[in-house]
C-alpha cells in the first residue's frame, strides 16, 4: 500500500478515535506510518548504503512494485514482522505504557492494511511476515534455483544505480 493511503486511512481511524483519547492519539497516527521506516532501512542496506536519497527510494519501490509477481521474488520488513511486533507488545504491556500501546496498535492497524493489499493485489504470500519464515522461504527458493536478490538488484538497475559487490 502507498505510503499516501496509509496516511489518509491512519488519519481516518485517528479522527475516529479521538473523542475517546483525545491527543494522545496522535502516537497511534504517527505509527500508521512511520512503521515505514523499515523499507527505507531496506533500500539503504540493498543499494550498499550508497544512497540514503528518498526520491531514490520511492523509484526502486515503484519498481519493485512491478517486479512483486516474479517467482524469485520475497520480501520481509523487519518491523513489520511477528518477531518485533512481539517484542513491541511485550514492552508495552509490561511498561503498561499508553504511548507504547497506541504505537503497537498503529503498526498493527498498518500491518492489516499491507495484508489487504497484498491479498488485493496477489502478491499475499510475497512477505514473510516472521524473520524465521524469511530465511527458511529464503533457501527454498535458492534451492530450486531462484535468487531473492535478483528482483532488488533489478531495481537498482532500473534506477540507475548498481547493486553492492
Amino acid at each position: 500500500m502507498r505510503p499516501r493511503d496509509h496516511l489518509i486511512l491512519g488519519t481516518g481511524a485517528s479522527v475516529a478515535m479521538y473523542h475517546t483519547f483525545g491527543s494522545n492519539t496522535v502516537f497511534f497516527w504517527v505509527a500508521t506510518f512511520m512503521i515505514d521506516i523499515d523499507h527505507y532501512l531496506n533500500f539503504i542496506y540493498h543499494n550498499g548504503f550508497r544512497s540514503a536519497s528518498f526520491k531514490k527510494m520511492f523509484d526502486y519501490y515503484g519498481v519493485i512494485d512491478n517486479l512483486a509477481h516474479l517467482p524469485e521474488f520475497l520480501d520481509i520488513e523487519v518491523f513489520h514482522s511477528g518477531e518485533f511486533m512481539l517484542a513491541l507488545y511485550l514492552l508495552a504491556r509490561l511498561s503498561d505504557s499508553f504511548v507504547l500501546k497506541a504505537v503497537m496498535w498503529g503498526f498493527l492497524f498498518h500491518i492489516v492494511l499491507d495484508w489487504i493489499s497484498l491479498a488485493w493485489n496477489g502478491i499475499f504470500l510475497k512477505r514473510a511476515n516472521l524473520v524465521a519464515e524469511y530465511f527458511i522461504r529464503k533457501r527454498r527458493l535458492m534451492s530450486s534455483g531462484l535468487d531473492p536478490v535478483y528482483v532488488y538488484n533489478e531495481a537498482l538497475r532500473n534506477i540507475g544505480m548498481y547493486p553492492k559487490d
